[in-house]
């Protein structure tokens, strides 16, 4: 039997069918009513595209009177922040590789010296490349810098910016190897999420937890296929990294390879945790996709993390993905080894390690529940 196409008989039966079915969908109309809410919070107060307070490092090998003015007015232009005072060159450059410093001011032992006969005093100013939001306000500003701190002696002191790591400030090289922390992410916590739920819609999950299969077998039965896919996927998009967007690797990538293999063990927790609350799988999506914004937010994917309100930075440092960014940025772009980055990677595996605990648990309760 044919139908009218704009035959309206039984809207406000199914009308009223649908509503029910939405009511008593409590989670999906909370993730669908409060996610919004959340993700607005979050761009609102986590994007801020004003650069100022960049942590910077400083050796002053000179120390006389003119040196100290020079960096009290640096200290005055409010977009450098001289946290760290280096005590020789070699920490100077340690400071910078290892990313706890984005620009590193370095004092001559001459300086005061050269100003006050009337020559030319220079300060060379290394700044991080690897992050190119930062590094171009950084290079803008810090060839400023003997224009800005006032007075007469000051006007001939000549600033001398270097780029390292990503001399041509290519976006490319910033951007690529935090789009790999967020692929690995999103693929890996979909696909085990997605898959979990999906066994439970079919009722499948039920049948196997009757075998005589533990929990512990169950889940990592489950989940290792998706580990093996999410790490082939890592090395998919490092070969494209590196052969079409042409971006070198500076570092250890024997390192790169076991760092990579163990944020897998964070992201597979969380994929474990969305599925053990997710009853269905748009509720496991809608969870998914509640975490991936704030991961790629505020992980400093985008945004210098420094930049955001402190309630947002320890946001982030609840996020592995935060870490797992500096820890490509760094091998890959700083060539930084484990001497620089082990705080990120002590960080990263003690959230893995909660992670999966906590997912453990959850997941063992909502299977024998």
């Amino acid at each position: 039997m044919s139908r009218n196409a704009f035959d309206l008989r039984g809207f406000d039966a199914v009308l009223y069918k649908e509503i029910k079915h939405v009511l008593r969908d409590r989670i999906t109309l909370f993730l669908s009513l409060f996610l919004p809410i959340v993700q607005l919070t979050l761009f609102g107060y986590a994007i801020n595209t004003k650069v100022e307070h960049i942590r910077a490092a400083f050796l002053n090998e000179d120390g006389g009177a003119l040196s100290v003015r020079f960096l009290d007015g640096l200290r005055a232009s409010n977009m450098f922040d001289l946290a760290d005072v280096a005590t020789s060159r070699r920490d100077l450059d340690e400071f910078v590789v290892s990313g706890r410093s984005r620009v590193a001011f370095d004092i001559p032992p001459n300086f005061t010296a050269d100003l006050r006969s009337g020559r030319h005093a220079s300060v060379q100013v290394m700044i991080d490349g690897s992050d190119s939001v930062v590094a171009q306000p950084a290079f803008s500003a810090a060839t400023e810098i003997g224009a800005a701190v006032s007075g007469a002696a000051t006007q001939r002191i000549d600033v001398r910016p270097r780029v390292l790591f990503n001399p041509s400030l290519r976006s490319a090289n910033f951007l690529v190897p935090g789009l790999i922390g967020v692929i690995m992410q999103l693929i890996t916590m979909f696909l085990t999420a997605l898959s979990i739920v999906g066994e439970r819609e079919r009722g499948t999950l039920d049948q196997l937890l009757v075998t005589p299969v533990g929990v512990m077998g169950l889940m990592l039965g489950k989940i290792a296929p998706y580990a093996v896919i999410g790490f082939l996927d890592f090395l998919l998009v490092l070969g494209a990294m590196r052969w079409i967007f042409d971006v070198p690797i500076a570092g250890n990538i024997f390192l790169l390879l076991v760092l990579a293999a163990a944020f897998m063990i964070a992201a597979l927790g969380l994929g474990l945790l969305v599925s053990s609350v997710a009853k269905t799988q748009v509720q496991a999506m809608l969870g998914a996709f509640g975490l991936t914004l704030p991961s790629i937010l505020l992980s400093g994917f985008f945004f210098e993390r420094s930049l955001m309100p402190p309630l947002m930075q320890w946001l982030g440092d609840a996020i592995p993905l935060t870490f797992f960014l500096e820890i490509l940025r760094g091998i890959i772009l700083r060539g930084a080894g484990l001497a620089e980055l082990w705080p990120q990677v002590v960080a990263m595996l003690a959230l893995a390690t909660v992670l999966i605990v906590a997912a453990s648990i959850r997941f063992a309760r909502s299977a024998t529940s």
